[in-house]
């Protein structure tokens, strides 16, 4: 009971108090909690911090986080049918993605890098299996811009059966219905992710902003490659111009977004 009460505790109190006041008020309550006669009178976790946390401080933080988590699904959800019914298609290919993914990234690299902790504590198991599943999903986009430029007549031709939209009717060839739905859903369900990790940021460590900062990259460079696609001219001789620019670009945001992720895990 007392380990529960204490986790609760220190999650509401690193949610709610900057880190060093969080750090704090969580070494009083291990020594009142390890009073059995002080730890019977204690109210829910939630209700002990509450009234110790500044206003104006913590309404802050939570602006923040709105503002970042506000920036990475909009990001995930442009590329899906959700977006394409929101936005009917205002972002392509001259999007927006790039100031949200901006915005989100500078935000976190910014605020949790505004007052490091002085720890050098090894990197988290989990933080390093996200780093590696989002630096696997960018090399997959990667492989696929050199798959397409590789055999580029023989991607336009099979590119060139379908629509924007797998419907009825529509035959095109399972890998074709596969990159799609990959490059469409996956930034959305990795949005979820990405917004857990700032929780984490917040409450454990600091260095899983890393991990949001590169996973908002793996998306913006996924809704590149998806604006490319929706707009491509198959018939158009310079289409292969196009794809070595839209390639280039996301070389840049890619190298842009390990640089912040580096920065974040420092």
């Amino acid at each position: 009971m007392k380990k529960d009460y204490m986790t609760r505790l220190e999650g509401w109190a690193r949610w709610m108090l900057p880190r060093q006041e969080a750090e704090d008020v969580i070494a009083d309550y291990r020594d009142i909690t390890g009073d059995p006669e002080l730890c019977r009178g204690l109210d829910k976790p939630r209700h002990v911090i509450k009234p110790l946390a500044n206003k104006k401080t913590y309404y802050t933080w939570l602006a923040a986080f709105a503002v970042m988590a506000l920036c990475v699904f909009t990001l995930g959800i442009s590329p899906t049918g959700i977006g394409y019914l929101i936005w009917r298609l205002p972002f392509f290919p001259n999007h927006l993605g790039p100031v949200f993914a901006l915005s989100g990234a500078v935000l976190a690299l910014v605020w949790f890098r505004r007052k490091k902790d002085g720890r050098r504590a090894p990197i988290p198991k989990g933080l390093a299996v996200a780093l590696a599943f989002l630096l696997v999903w960018v090399g997959l986009v990667f492989l696929f811009y050199w798959a397409v430029l590789h055999d580029l007549d023989g991607f336009v031709s099979m590119w060139g059966t379908m629509t924007t939209f797998i419907g009825p009717g529509n035959t095109v060839p399972r890998s074709t219905y596969l990159i799609q739905c990959a490059l469409c859903y996956l930034p959305f369900l990795a949005s979820f992710p990405a917004l857990y990790w700032l929780v984490k940021a917040r409450i454990h460590d600091r260095r899983w902003a890393a991990a949001y900062i590169l996973a908002v990259t793996a998306i913006l460079v996924s809704l590149e490659t998806v604006a490319e696609l929706t707009n491509m001219n198959v018939t158009a001789a310079p289409y292969e111009v196009s794809l070595r620019a839209r390639l280039l670009q996301c070389a840049v945001v890619t190298a842009l977004g390990l640089t912040g992720t580096g920065v974040a895990l420092c």
